[in-house]
């Protein structure tokens, strides 16, 4: 770190920023994989001439290998993102004048996109994806009915979750799904009713 500080070469490990991650946190991780104290690397980082103590993005980007603002991309919340790209876009549409076509093409969006940017300054939560289907689906319905019997008829041995398996498949016709897959679902949604060997907890 004997470089002049307007010039610092590449640490040798450069571990890759995860997206959202906080400055300080890749800060650390940097340092360590270089064997370095993170603390001395924070204050060797931090922008003492203009007496904000922040953390130069430019010299943190030579040390990582990677440029200004791919560091900024990753180290940024892609929420904060969204949002500071809303109020770029309004801005311009407001004090520009700009159209939708033009917006867009600044920005590098799509037109939808500069819709909602002037529709509301805050954007909408990204939705989440639905849950991905399982081979099992079909046959939930069955389990829950035979571990439902099993709590009717309290005299009767309980079923075993190899025994329920066993069951899918000669009176189902339930082919291509694992033990474990059954297990797994048993005791996310029959927790504490009954064990692998099917001694009941009751």
């Amino acid at each position: 770190m004997s470089t002049p500080a307007s010039h610092p070469r590449p640490l040798p490990i450069r571990p890759r920023p995860a997206a959202g991650e906080s400055t300080a946190s890749y800060i650390a991780r940097l340092a360590q994989a270089n064997h370095l104290r993170p603390r001395h690397l924070y204050h060797y980082l931090r922008d003492t001439e203009a007496g904000s103590g922040a953390v130069r993005l430019d010299r943190l980007a030579a040390l990582a290998g990677r440029t200004p603002p791919a560091l900024e991309r990753a180290l940024t919340d892609p929420a904060r993102r969204r949002a500071d790209l809303f109020a770029r876009i309004r801005h311009d549409a407001h004090h520009q004048g700009l159209s939708i076509r033009a917006l867009a093409g600044r920005h590098g969006v799509t037109r939808p996109t500069v819709r909602q940017a002037l529709a509301s300054p805050t954007p909408a939560p990204r939705k989440k994806p639905p849950p991905r289907a399982s081979r099992l689906d079909p046959y939930k319905d069955a389990i829950d009915a035979i571990l439902r019997s099993d709590s009717d008829t309290p005299t009767r041995p309980p079923h075993t979750i190899r025994q329920v398996h066993d069951r899918l498949e000669t009176e189902h016709g339930m082919a291509g799904v694992s033990y474990t897959v059954v297990r797994n679902y048993i005791r996310r949604n029959h927790r504490g009713t009954m064990t692998d060997q099917g001694t009941s907890r009751r």
